[in-house]
C-alpha cells in the first residue's frame, strides 16, 4: 500500500495502487481541547468470484482481533506519554 494523500493532524489515507481496490485511512478526530479520537477504516472491494475470497474474508475476521489491540496499544502508549511529557501536551494547546 502507498500513501495517496495526506492533511497534516487530520487524517492520512493509503491505497493499493496496484489492484486500486483498498483504502486505509487514518484520523484524528478532536473531541476536546484535550482528547483526540483516532479512528481507523479499511475498504475492500470483494472479488466474489475469485478463489482468493475465502482469504479475504478470513482476513477481515483476524482484522477486527489486530485493530483493535492495535489501537488499543496506541491508546496507552499515547496516555503514557501524556502522563510522562505534560509537556507535550501544554504545548499542543498554545
Amino acid at each position: 500500500m502507498k500513501v495517496k494523500a495526506v492533511e497534516p493532524e487530520q487524517w492520512v489515507l493509503w491505497w493499493d495502487d496496484r489492484t486500486q481496490d483498498t483504502t486505509w485511512t487514518w484520523a484524528l478526530d478532536p473531541v476536546d481541547q484535550r482528547r483526540t479520537r483516532l479512528i481507523t477504516r479499511v475498504r475492500m472491494r470483494y472479488r466474489w468470484t475469485k478463489p482468493s475470497i475465502l482469504f479475504s474474508l478470513l482476513v477481515e475476521f483476524a482484522d477486527l482481533v489486530m485493530m483493535r489491540k492495535c489501537l488499543l496499544t496506541i491508546k496507552q502508549r499515547a496516555e503514557s506519554l501524556a502522563i510522562t511529557r505534560p509537556d507535550l501536551a501544554s504545548a499542543q494547546e498554545k
